[in-house]
Protein backbone atom coordinates (compact mmCIF):
# COMPACT_ATOMS: atom_id res chain seq x y z
CA UNK A 1 0.00 0.00 0.00
CA UNK A 2 1.05 3.61 -1.07
CA UNK A 3 2.41 4.96 2.21
CA UNK A 4 0.81 8.20 3.70
CA UNK A 5 1.76 11.23 2.23
CA UNK A 6 -0.25 13.84 4.54
CA UNK A 7 -2.44 13.95 7.58
CA UNK A 8 -5.85 13.19 5.57
CA UNK A 9 -4.43 9.82 4.40
CA UNK A 10 -2.69 9.25 7.80
CA UNK A 11 -5.81 9.48 9.44
CA UNK A 12 -7.86 7.16 6.69
CA UNK A 13 -5.51 4.48 7.37
CA UNK A 14 -5.87 4.66 11.29
CA UNK A 15 -9.53 4.81 10.49
CA UNK A 16 -9.02 1.34 8.56
CA UNK A 17 -8.18 -0.46 11.76
CA UNK A 18 -10.18 1.51 14.17
CA UNK A 19 -7.52 3.68 15.30
CA UNK A 20 -7.28 7.28 17.28
CA UNK A 21 -7.18 9.85 14.90
CA UNK A 22 -4.31 12.59 14.74
CA UNK A 23 -5.00 16.30 15.09
CA UNK A 24 -2.33 18.44 13.42
CA UNK A 25 -0.94 18.67 16.22
CA UNK A 26 -0.93 15.28 17.40
CA UNK A 27 0.57 14.69 13.71
CA UNK A 28 3.50 17.30 13.69
CA UNK A 29 4.35 15.11 17.11
CA UNK A 30 4.30 12.57 15.74
CA UNK A 31 6.82 13.52 12.84
CA UNK A 32 9.48 14.65 15.77
CA UNK A 33 9.34 11.65 18.00
CA UNK A 34 9.83 9.68 15.29
CA UNK A 35 12.54 9.03 11.71
CA UNK A 36 9.97 10.08 9.03
CA UNK A 37 10.94 7.02 6.88
CA UNK A 38 10.21 4.40 9.43
CA UNK A 39 6.53 5.87 10.23
CA UNK A 40 5.62 6.20 6.80
CA UNK A 41 7.05 2.46 6.02
CA UNK A 42 5.50 1.50 8.95
CA UNK A 43 1.94 3.69 8.46
CA UNK A 44 2.18 2.03 5.08
CA UNK A 45 2.25 -1.13 5.92
CA UNK A 46 -0.10 -0.94 9.26
CA UNK A 47 -3.20 -2.47 7.79
CA UNK A 48 -1.78 -5.99 7.07
CA UNK A 49 0.98 -6.14 9.57
CA UNK A 50 0.59 -6.50 13.07
CA UNK A 51 4.56 -5.54 13.70
CA UNK A 52 4.04 -2.42 11.89
CA UNK A 53 0.43 -1.34 13.56
CA UNK A 54 2.18 -2.08 17.10
CA UNK A 55 4.77 0.23 15.66
CA UNK A 56 2.65 3.32 14.92
CA UNK A 57 0.86 2.37 18.34
CA UNK A 58 3.86 2.72 20.31
CA UNK A 59 4.78 6.17 18.63
CA UNK A 60 0.97 7.41 19.27
CA UNK A 61 0.70 6.24 22.88
CA UNK A 62 4.70 7.85 23.09
CA UNK A 63 2.94 11.55 21.88
CA UNK A 64 0.57 10.80 24.84
CA UNK A 65 -2.53 9.28 22.60
CA UNK A 66 -4.55 6.70 24.32
CA UNK A 67 -4.79 3.36 22.19
CA UNK A 68 -7.22 0.84 24.01
CA UNK A 69 -7.32 -2.67 24.44
CA UNK A 70 -10.38 -2.33 22.15
CA UNK A 71 -8.27 -0.94 19.53
CA UNK A 72 -5.05 -3.22 19.85
CA UNK A 73 -8.05 -5.64 19.01
CA UNK A 74 -9.16 -4.04 16.45
CA UNK A 75 -6.33 -4.19 15.06
CA UNK A 76 -5.16 -7.74 15.58
CA UNK A 77 -8.39 -8.50 13.35
CA UNK A 78 -6.49 -7.56 10.11
CA UNK A 79 -7.94 -4.18 9.75
CA UNK A 80 -11.81 -4.83 9.88
CA UNK A 81 -13.49 -2.94 11.73
CA UNK A 82 -14.74 -5.21 15.05
CA UNK A 83 -17.87 -6.38 15.88
CA UNK A 84 -18.66 -4.18 19.35
CA UNK A 85 -18.72 -6.34 22.80
CA UNK A 86 -20.64 -6.37 25.51
CA UNK A 87 -19.60 -3.64 28.51
CA UNK A 88 -18.77 -5.96 31.46
CA UNK A 89 -17.96 -2.85 32.87
CA UNK A 90 -19.76 0.41 32.28
CA UNK A 91 -17.98 2.53 34.69
CA UNK A 92 -15.04 2.32 32.68
CA UNK A 93 -15.92 3.91 29.02
CA UNK A 94 -13.15 3.51 26.61
CA UNK A 95 -11.72 6.76 25.87
CA UNK A 96 -10.81 7.77 22.43
CA UNK A 97 -8.78 11.18 21.41
CA UNK A 98 -11.50 13.20 19.61
CA UNK A 99 -11.06 13.37 15.60
CA UNK A 100 -9.83 16.90 14.53
CA UNK A 101 -12.66 19.68 14.67
CA UNK A 102 -13.73 19.90 10.77
CA UNK A 103 -16.49 22.21 11.16
CA UNK A 104 -15.70 24.75 13.46
CA UNK A 105 -11.98 24.72 12.84
CA UNK A 106 -10.48 26.95 10.01
CA UNK A 107 -9.44 24.90 6.36
CA UNK A 108 -5.62 25.48 6.55
CA UNK A 109 -4.05 26.62 3.52
CA UNK A 110 -2.17 23.50 2.98
CA UNK A 111 -2.17 19.84 4.43
CA UNK A 112 0.10 18.97 6.88
CA UNK A 113 2.23 17.03 5.08
CA UNK A 114 5.43 14.18 5.96
CA UNK A 115 7.37 16.67 3.40
CA UNK A 116 6.93 19.47 5.63
CA UNK A 117 10.13 18.48 7.73
CA UNK A 118 13.56 18.54 6.09
CA UNK A 119 14.99 15.36 4.55
CA UNK A 120 17.94 15.12 7.52
CA UNK A 121 15.69 15.86 10.28
CA UNK A 122 17.62 15.04 14.06
CA UNK A 123 16.91 11.68 15.49
CA UNK A 124 14.99 11.37 18.61
CA UNK A 125 16.62 10.12 21.53
CA UNK A 126 14.90 6.92 21.77
CA UNK A 127 17.01 6.68 18.17
CA UNK A 128 20.22 8.11 19.50
CA UNK A 129 21.84 4.93 20.49
CA UNK A 130 21.45 3.90 16.91
CA UNK A 131 23.45 7.14 15.35
CA UNK A 132 26.10 6.42 18.61
CA UNK A 133 26.71 2.94 16.74
CA UNK A 134 30.40 2.82 15.76
CA UNK A 135 31.54 -0.08 14.04
CA UNK A 136 33.37 -1.20 11.19
CA UNK A 137 35.29 -4.72 10.18
CA UNK A 138 38.18 -5.06 7.86
CA UNK A 139 38.67 -8.40 5.62
CA UNK A 140 42.51 -8.56 4.48
CA UNK A 141 42.86 -10.21 1.27
CA UNK A 142 46.73 -10.89 -0.89
CA UNK A 143 46.24 -7.55 -3.55
CA UNK A 144 42.80 -5.71 -1.63
CA UNK A 145 41.20 -4.90 1.91
CA UNK A 146 37.51 -3.87 2.53
CA UNK A 147 36.02 -1.89 5.56
CA UNK A 148 32.04 -1.87 6.47
CA UNK A 149 30.47 0.33 8.18
CA UNK A 150 26.82 1.66 9.28
CA UNK A 151 25.95 4.54 7.34
CA UNK A 152 22.73 6.91 7.03
CA UNK A 153 21.63 7.98 3.33
CA UNK A 154 20.72 11.66 2.84
CA UNK A 155 17.21 10.17 3.07
CA UNK A 156 17.42 9.29 6.14
CA UNK A 157 17.61 5.16 5.54
CA UNK A 158 20.01 3.21 7.59
CA UNK A 159 22.49 1.56 5.43
CA UNK A 160 26.36 0.34 5.26
CA UNK A 161 28.81 1.42 3.20
CA UNK A 162 31.63 -0.65 1.61
CA UNK A 163 35.44 1.03 1.54
CA UNK A 164 38.11 -1.03 -0.41
CA UNK A 165 41.74 -0.13 -0.66
CA UNK A 166 44.62 -1.56 -3.21
CA UNK A 167 47.85 -3.87 -1.15
CA UNK A 168 50.97 -1.39 -1.54
CA UNK A 169 52.74 -4.44 0.15
CA UNK A 170 52.36 -7.61 2.28
CA UNK A 171 49.79 -6.44 5.26
CA UNK A 172 49.82 -2.70 4.18
CA UNK A 173 47.41 -1.11 2.72
CA UNK A 174 46.51 2.30 0.50
CA UNK A 175 43.41 3.83 2.77
CA UNK A 176 44.17 7.37 1.77
CA UNK A 177 42.99 6.35 -1.90
CA UNK A 178 40.15 4.45 -0.88
CA UNK A 179 36.91 3.59 -3.03
CA UNK A 180 34.19 4.42 -0.54
CA UNK A 181 29.96 3.03 -2.35
CA UNK A 182 27.69 3.38 0.34
CA UNK A 183 24.86 0.79 -0.15
CA UNK A 184 20.90 1.67 -1.29
CA UNK A 185 18.13 0.63 1.31
CA UNK A 186 16.98 -1.64 -1.97
CA UNK A 187 20.50 -3.15 -2.03
CA UNK A 188 20.79 -4.44 1.42
CA UNK A 189 18.19 -7.33 1.20
CA UNK A 190 20.08 -8.73 -1.91
CA UNK A 191 23.10 -8.62 -0.23
CA UNK A 192 22.07 -9.77 2.95
CA UNK A 193 20.69 -12.96 0.53
CA UNK A 194 24.19 -13.54 -0.81
CA UNK A 195 25.97 -13.84 2.39
CA UNK A 196 23.30 -15.74 3.95
CA UNK A 197 23.28 -18.22 1.02
CA UNK A 198 19.96 -17.56 -0.53
CA UNK A 199 21.17 -15.83 -3.83
CA UNK A 200 23.81 -16.82 -5.36
CA UNK A 201 25.24 -13.30 -6.34
CA UNK A 202 24.37 -10.14 -7.16
CA UNK A 203 26.06 -6.99 -9.28
CA UNK A 204 25.42 -3.37 -8.33
CA UNK A 205 26.50 0.03 -11.09
CA UNK A 206 26.38 3.33 -11.07
CA UNK A 207 27.38 4.38 -7.55
CA UNK A 208 28.54 7.52 -7.06
CA UNK A 209 28.08 11.16 -8.51
CA UNK A 210 29.32 10.31 -12.25
CA UNK A 211 27.47 6.11 -12.14
CA UNK A 212 30.88 4.44 -12.38
CA UNK A 213 31.06 2.85 -9.36
CA UNK A 214 30.19 -0.74 -8.54
CA UNK A 215 30.37 -3.59 -6.20
CA UNK A 216 29.48 -7.23 -6.81
CA UNK A 217 29.29 -10.15 -4.80
CA UNK A 218 29.43 -13.91 -5.57
CA UNK A 219 28.42 -17.31 -3.34
CA UNK A 220 32.08 -19.51 -4.30
CA UNK A 221 30.78 -22.22 -2.06
CA UNK A 222 33.38 -22.49 0.64
CA UNK A 223 33.64 -18.10 -0.02
CA UNK A 224 32.30 -15.05 -0.53
CA UNK A 225 33.96 -13.41 -3.59
CA UNK A 226 33.47 -9.32 -3.19
CA UNK A 227 34.92 -7.13 -5.75
CA UNK A 228 34.54 -2.78 -6.25
CA UNK A 229 35.18 -0.87 -9.39
CA UNK A 230 34.99 2.34 -10.73
CA UNK A 231 36.49 4.59 -13.32
CA UNK A 232 40.54 5.02 -13.46
CA UNK A 233 40.73 2.34 -10.92
CA UNK A 234 41.67 -1.22 -10.34
CA UNK A 235 39.34 -3.60 -9.73
CA UNK A 236 39.24 -4.54 -6.15
CA UNK A 237 38.46 -8.46 -5.41
CA UNK A 238 38.52 -9.99 -1.68
CA UNK A 239 37.53 -13.40 -1.38
CA UNK A 240 35.30 -13.66 2.50
CA UNK A 241 35.65 -16.32 4.92
CA UNK A 242 32.39 -17.91 6.29
CA UNK A 243 33.04 -16.40 9.50
CA UNK A 244 33.48 -12.61 8.43
CA UNK A 245 30.41 -13.10 5.81
CA UNK A 246 28.77 -13.99 9.04
CA UNK A 247 30.00 -10.44 10.61
CA UNK A 248 29.13 -8.44 7.47
CA UNK A 249 25.48 -10.11 7.48
CA UNK A 250 24.86 -9.40 11.11
CA UNK A 251 25.73 -5.90 10.23
CA UNK A 252 23.44 -5.19 7.09
CA UNK A 253 20.54 -7.14 9.30
CA UNK A 254 21.06 -4.47 12.28
CA UNK A 255 20.50 -1.69 9.66
CA UNK A 256 17.49 -3.49 8.14
CA UNK A 257 16.03 -3.95 11.24
CA UNK A 258 16.49 -0.24 12.04
CA UNK A 259 14.69 0.71 8.99
CA UNK A 260 11.35 -1.64 10.05
CA UNK A 261 12.02 -1.61 13.77
CA UNK A 262 8.78 -3.88 14.18
CA UNK A 263 10.34 -6.79 12.25
CA UNK A 264 12.95 -9.29 14.36
CA UNK A 265 15.80 -10.18 12.62
CA UNK A 266 14.20 -14.08 11.67
CA UNK A 267 11.56 -12.18 10.56
CA UNK A 268 13.57 -9.94 8.04
CA UNK A 269 15.62 -13.38 7.19
CA UNK A 270 12.46 -15.12 6.00
CA UNK A 271 11.10 -12.42 4.42
CA UNK A 272 14.43 -12.02 2.28
CA UNK A 273 13.75 -16.03 1.94
CA UNK A 274 10.23 -15.55 0.71
CA UNK A 275 10.06 -12.52 -1.11
CA UNK A 276 13.51 -11.61 -2.38
CA UNK A 277 15.42 -14.48 -3.37
CA UNK A 278 12.59 -16.27 -4.99
CA UNK A 279 12.83 -13.66 -7.38
CA UNK A 280 15.69 -12.41 -8.10
CA UNK A 281 17.55 -13.99 -11.18
CA UNK A 282 20.60 -15.89 -10.79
Amino acid sequence: MPAPQNLGELNELLSQINMPQLTGEQFRALRENRPRNQLLTAASNMTSDSGARNYVAKAMREIGIKITAANDADGASGGQTAVPQAQTSPAQPVQQVPAPARASAPVSAAPDNWSDEPPLQARSDSDSAAVRFNYNMHIYGGKAALCFEPADTRGGDYTVSLDSATATQPRSYDWSSKLRIQMTRNELPVVAGVLLGLIPKCEYKNHGPNNDKGFSLEDQGRKIFIRTWAKDHPVRAVPVEPEDAYRIATLILRQMGLNAPWMSASDIIQTIRMVVARRVAP
